[in-house]
């Protein structure tokens, strides 16, 4: 029989939560997707996301900053909607939410009363949005019961180990994602079939999955020269 830690158990019960909450906010609101940004010491990272592709829009805001991290410290949300003005608060964040297909944005403070851990809920929308009040609290309850459940979860005084796991495990996911993407743009393939074909090579290079991928990725976004 297999048996799992404490540690393992805690966080398949806290990333069921997080989903179950996230994918029921993106329902509620209206909005294409849902993330969960976490703080720990200096690491920040996304530990929840109901959609691969926008691991990038919070890595975009990690790097030069964006809602999600003006909303880590303050209790007031930031909305924020593509502008053809060219007057972006964050460049960096606005060009990558171009690049993924997103036009408007609502980050919320996930009050976890944790000393060591700050977080952010994070609604994107494929849309321009008009956001409405009932939108705006229904976001804040849903901060709330994020805030709870990160709270809740047996043992979480190992918090920044346990979103530090998780953070490695969305990244690992989002980079398979982006090399059957590759793979189907280039072999004209379906989604099985390019994770068959990303399988093989794992096999055949005796790496892991996550490995060849980023093999993969890597290759294609090398700069030339």
């Amino acid at each position: 029989m297999e048996h799992h830690s404490t540690g393992d158990a805690a966080e398949v019960r806290l990333n069921r939560l997080l989903n179950l909450i996230l994918e029921t906010a993106v329902e509620a609101l209206g909005f294409s997707a849902a993330t969960v940004t976490a703080r720990h010491g200096g690491d920040v990272s996304t530990v929840g996301a109901t959609d691969q592709r926008l691991i990038g829009l919070d890595d975009a805001q990690y790097a030069a900053g964006g809602p999600c991290i003006a909303t880590l410290d303050r209790s007031e949300p930031v909305f924020w909607e593509e502008s053809s003005a060219g007057d972006e608060r964050w460049e960096h964040f606005a060009e990558t939410a171009r690049h993924l297909g997103a036009k408007s944005s609502l980050s919320v403070h996930v009050p976890t009363d944790s000393p060591e851990v700050a977080a952010s809920l994070n609604l994107y929308a494929r849309e321009r949005l008009a956001l409405s009040d009932r939108q705006l609290r229904l976001a804040l309850s849903y901060g709330e019961q994020l805030a709870a459940t990160l709270q809740s979860v047996d043992a979480y005084k190992s918090a920044s180990m346990l979103a530090r796991n998780m953070a490695e495990a969305m990244r690992s996911r989002a980079v398979i994602e982006q090399a059957k993407g590759i793979l189907m743009a280039d072999e004209r393939i379906d989604e099985d079939e390019a994770f068959k074909r990303l399988a093989k090579l794992s096999q055949t290079a005796n790496l892991k999955l996550r490995d060849v991928a980023r093999r993969l990725v890597d290759d294609r976004t090398r700069p030339v020269g």
